[in-house]
């Protein structure tokens, strides 16, 4: 049986061959492709919210929400720069379980969050590959379109799990290159969108409530409910890539950077398109209710929802729509839409800006997968070094310096949860996601009090500034938590969630008590180690 000092020279030596070789511009495009993507996930705001609102919560959204994140993730990733980021954060604060809980919780998350982007590249291909929504017979043999779709989404996971093998900076590179092709057919529409509003005199003026409702206490509400969860879910995971924080160079001054960039692109990257879009043509008559909604129940369409809204069938085919359909218009569609304004219904300069931009929704999701599949695969690898994990997942590549069992484990349950069965879970993400980021401020503060002595680049502001990003963000996620509850009771994001926490706490003791044993905890403060 291996003593405790030969289990802690084996942590050491695997955590040794990690290379930190993440610089500022791959680390600039796994935070981006974390947190934003594109404008792509912006539509849903104007469509359930409505345009005016939606526009300012691009704005408000990073001042209550990101801002604060932002500054949390820069004090705590500065005293603890190491792999695993917020695993070790919660567990210095609040103790094992705390820890061991928010590594679970994230670590669930990912297997339906980042296992969605492969089948939305999926879905986003179809619109050029029809077969991958409606079948083909291959052979002679007949495969339906949801299992070839899964076939593309599968060999996407396995691909870029490769990659990811291969290299953080390599990822973190891979994504500069998916960024700037994704965001030039984005700039060629909000151009031609712009040029659309100036020409053809239409005021630079939106309904501010979705179909032009009016603006009182309980509109705003309904709104708000909706808004500032989709808002939420563009502006957050600001502290998930820190997960890979022994393979950051110079991590305490090039996370801080990278992330202010981001902020700067995200704001940009949503609200530009978005304008261009309802400037341009998408917005004629009120059809930006059309953004971004989808059926409620499969084969109703989205009559059934516009209907709750006083949107009638007629409205919605005067907006060249279907009320049938299942799902209305994403960014591909709107550029069609701007398209249409210019130079008629279903001209050559809609199908060009329709499919370019659908070219770009596909890099986007691909970017996505990237991004949040980083930080997923190293929060097992980081737990199974303290313990809490099996010790085979702490294994990191000897020529690649990734922890490439975990990565390759968390592939295998991408591939499960990209299946048709589990896609539903999705709902569960920004629910558990919040709550682990609740916990991650209170940690800050319990670590002021624990841990006074310990150097850090502090919230700027004094008490003040400790205050704003507990409460700004705080505010926020208690009231998307209360609209979830009021709205949809405890069944859905809530009830899906509780379930997987209370897994999670089931798993705790026996992990504790027949894996963990005599392994040593990971000291998380390496203050006085110098910066490679």
């Amino acid at each position: 049986m291996a003593t405790v000092s030969e289990k802690e020279g084996f942590t050491a030596t695997e955590k040794n061959k990690l290379k930190r070789e993440l610089t500022l511009l791959p680390l600039f495009g796994l935070i981006y492709f974390t947190v934003c993507g594109g404008a792509f996930g912006a539509e849903p705001m104007v469509g359930l919210s409505g345009p005016g609102l939606a526009l300012l919560l691009m704005v408000v959204t990073p001042l209550i929400f990101s801002i604060p994140n932002m500054l949390m993730v820069r004090e705590m990733q500065s005293m603890m720069p190491v792999e695993g980021g917020y695993y070790h954060w919660t567990k210095q604060a609040f103790g094992p379980f705390v820890g061991f809980m928010a590594g679970w919780m994230n670590w669930v998350v990912s297997w339906v969050d980042v296992s969605i982007y492969p089948v939305w590249t999926a879905w986003y291909l179809s619109y050029f590959i029809p077969q991958l929504s409606d079948g083909a017979t291959i052979f002679g043999v007949d495969f339906s379109g949801g299992f070839l779709s899964w076939l593309v989404a599968a060999t996407l996971i396995i691909l870029i799990s490769l990659l990811n093998v291969r290299g953080a900076r390599l990822s973190g590179l891979t994504t500069n290159w998916l960024g700037i092709f994704m965001i030039i057919p984005l700039l060629i529409m909000s151009g031609f969108g712009i040029y659309a509003g100036i020409s053809s005199g239409t005021p630079l003026r939106f309904d501010f409530l979705a179909g032009g409702a009016e603006v009182n206490g309980p509109n705003m509400l309904a709104a708000l409910s909706v808004g500032v969860y989709v808002a939420m879910w563009n502006f957050m995971g600001w502290e998930l890539p820190a997960a890979a924080g022994d393979e950051i160079k110079e991590p305490k001054k090039t996370y801080p950077k990278a992330m202010v960039l981001v902020l700067f692109a995200a704001i940009l990257s949503y609200s530009i398109p978005t304008i261009a879009g309802l400037w341009g043509g998408a917005d004629i008559n009120g059809s930006h209710q059309m953004w971004g909604i989808e059926e409620y129940n499969e084969g109703e369409g989205i009559g059934a929802v516009l209907a709750e809204n006083g949107v009638t069938e007629a409205q919605i085919v005067e907006w060249g729509a279907d009320p049938a359909t299942d799902a209305g218009w994403e960014f591909p569609t709107i550029a069609h839409k701007i398209g249409d304004n210019i130079a008629g219904k279903d001209s050559n300069l809609s199908y060009f800006l329709g499919s370019i931009v659908g070219i770009s929704a596909i890099l986007s999701m691909i970017g996505l997968f990237i991004g949040n599949g980083l930080g997923g695969t190293r929060v097992p690898y980081a737990m199974a070094q303290d313990g809490m994990m099996p010790k085979w997942l702490n294994k990191v590549h000897p020529k690649y310096g990734t922890p490439w069992i975990s990565i390759l484990i968390c592939g295998a349950f991408f591939l499960v949860f990209s299946t048709s069965a589990f896609q539903n879970l999705v709902v569960i993400d920004v629910f558990l996601n919040m709550l682990v980021l609740m916990a991650e401020i209170f940690a800050l503060v319990a670590l002021r009090i624990k841990r006074p002595e310990l150097p850090r680049n502090r919230v700027p502001g004094g008490v003040f500034g400790l205050i704003y990003i507990v409460i700004a963000p705080l505010s926020i996620i208690v009231l998307a938590i209360v609209s979830q509850i009021a709205d949809y009771g405890w069944q859905g994001a809530i009830g899906w969630g509780l379930i997987a926490m209370a897994i999670g706490a089931a798993l705790y003791f026996p992990i504790r008590k027949f894996v963990k044993k005599d392994i040593p905890d990971v000291d998380p403060y390496v203050l006085n180690e110098p910066e490679k």
